[in-house]
């Protein structure tokens, strides 16, 4: 059998398109692109994919045998593929800055840790926060999602959503810091209110100072409401993952 160079390019291209973006996809995605997993572990488990989506899907374009045009669309390819995987890197972030906040607030923000998934040392509740949002990111079958917009970003072809819709991703960053505060706002309440009273009980005895009495009981307030308002992590982290395969659905391209 005798394959002539157009049904190379074909076949080349029916692979390395979804090759190179589910690469990009693995650069930011959660789970996918967790510190834990082995650099080879992904790179199979990316030309299986590849391969799978390869035989799934008909209408890829061939490669082209421009150098410049292959280089451009290759790039393209791996930047929209992160592209996807930031989007719920920001909801897996949002659920882990609510751990930073409260640690703050109660002055627990002492207590860090060096956790392979963060580049440096961060806090224990931080750390706490971050694989509670990636357990509930896996429960809800957010890996299973991601995949599946990035199986259907091929429906057109190799081309790209909007430009204005890659512009609002930056938007979405601003509800990493409003969902954590909200997330985090019963702590904050606790803690002023723990506060206002340590400062006020000091007025009248002055032997019962912020060190003794004060610390240890704002950090066991500020625990012990936490651990509380853990039950209803569920209903705002949906909420965060709606919003962002709302906004993955904006940046696939619409023929």
């Amino acid at each position: 059998m005798v394959l002539t160079q157009a049904q190379v390019l074909l076949y080349l291209g029916h692979f390395l398109w979804p090759f190179l973006r589910i690469t990009g996809l693995f650069l930011t995605a959660p789970i996918y692109g967790s510190s834990m997993i082995p650099p080879v572990i992904k790179s199979v488990l990316a030309a299986a994919f590849a391969a799978a989506l390869a035989l799934w899907l008909p209408n890829l374009p061939s490669f082209p045998g421009d150098p410049i045009t292959a280089i451009y669309t290759g790039v393209t390819q791996i930047a929209f593929g992160a592209m996807l995987g930031m989007v719920m890197q920001i909801v897996i972030a949002a659920v882990a800055c609510t751990g930073e906040i409260a640690g703050l607030a109660m002055g627990l923000s002492f207590a860090e840790l060096q956790f392979s998934e963060t580049p440096g040392i961060t806090p224990v509740l931080y750390d706490i926060m971050l694989w509670a949002g990636m357990l509930g990111f896996f429960a809800a079958g957010g890996p299973v999602w991601l995949f599946a917009a990035l199986a259907h970003s091929f429906d057109h072809g190799t081309g790209l959503g909007p430009i204005s819709s890659w512009a609002s991703l930056a938007g979405l960053g601003g509800t990493l810091f409003s969902a954590a505060v909200c997330l985090a706002m019963p702590v904050l309440a606790a803690s002023l209110c723990v506060n206002l009273t340590v400062g006020l009980t000091t007025v009248f005895a002055s032997q019962m100072n912020l060190l003794t009495i004060g610390f240890p009981l704002l950090i066991l307030t500020g625990l012990w409401v936490m651990t509380g308002s853990v039950f209803y992590i569920g209903h705002i982290v949906q909420h965060l993952m709606a919003l962002g395969m709302s906004e993955i659905t904006t940046m696939l391209a619409h023929g």
